[in-house]
């Protein structure tokens, strides 16, 4: 792998880290939500005549859940999702232990309490995988500087203007990409969500399909990678910052 391609891999590194971040920051919602379920079954138990130090249980892991939220609404990171499970799994055996103590007892389980477990139980085995995937995915962390920076760079590709920027492209293909022509690398990022893809001159291209006869402008396919986006109508800016960038980047022989 040359010193370039190497740098596009750690830069992809990168870009995918950081989706996975905003990924988990916005889950923090959904922390919310399991939080107020627990409330809602920790009134549901007193009102039926459970112990305070029931009540009291419930309330403390309602609490570590929006804890969990916090933490990966201000700290988006693949810890969230470690954190996530941990906290699904104390649920889940609170809920089903005592249905099991319940039932040895006599007491007929709670049908509702103890889907809630199963469901967290089985929630709680996915993250813990998931986290152990994302440790072998990003053994090597990129910094907190490193996402910073290129945070800075999608909002720079995000408010370009091909007109005034000879390295930007506006490409509203679907999805809608914007990209930024630094050197011999190309990153393109998503208009919406938070995907970016980093690549090189024989990653993608710009294939001329036809004139538009209604507008005379240019209509083009975007090539990227393996993947090949429906025609689109391409401002002449874009389409000439394209071809300059194609004559100084030529695709690499041998």
């Amino acid at each position: 792998m040359s010193d370039i391609a190497e740098m596009r891999f750690r830069l992809q590194q990168v870009a995918s880290y950081r989706e996975l971040c905003r990924a988990v920051q916005r889950t923090g919602r959904e922390n919310v939500f399991f939080a107020l379920l627990m409330l809602f079954l920790a009134y549901n138990s007193h009102q039926n005549g459970q112990a305070v130090w029931v009540l009291a249980l419930y309330a403390i892991l309602a609490l570590a859940e929006l804890a969990v939220g916090l933490f990966k609404w201000v700290f988006p990171s693949a810890e969230g999702v470690l954190l996530d499970a941990l906290v699904w799994l104390l649920f889940a055996g609170w809920n089903l232990g005592w249905q099991a103590l319940g039932l040895v007892a006599g007491v007929q389980p709670q049908l509702l309490v103890v889907f809630l477990g199963v469901y967290m139980l089985y929630g709680a085995v996915r993250r813990f995988r998931d986290y152990g995937q994302l440790r072998r995915l990003f053994a090597e962390r990129p910094t907190s500087a490193q996402v910073a920076w290129f945070n800075d760079l999608v909002h720079e590709i995000r408010t370009a203007d091909p007109e005034l920027d000879d390295q930007a492209l506006d490409l509203p293909t679907r999805p809608y990409w914007r990209a930024k022509l630094l050197g011999p690398t190309a990153f393109f990022v998503s208009v919406r969500g938070e995907s970016v893809l980093v690549a090189g001159p024989d990653d993608f291209g710009l294939v001329l399909d036809r004139k538009d006869e209604r507008t005379g402008r240019s209509r083009v396919l975007l090539r990227l990678y393996d993947r090949i986006f429906p025609d689109f109508e391409i401002d002449e800016a874009s389409w000439g910052n394209y071809r300059k960038w194609v004559v100084a980047n030529p695709i690499p022989r041998g």
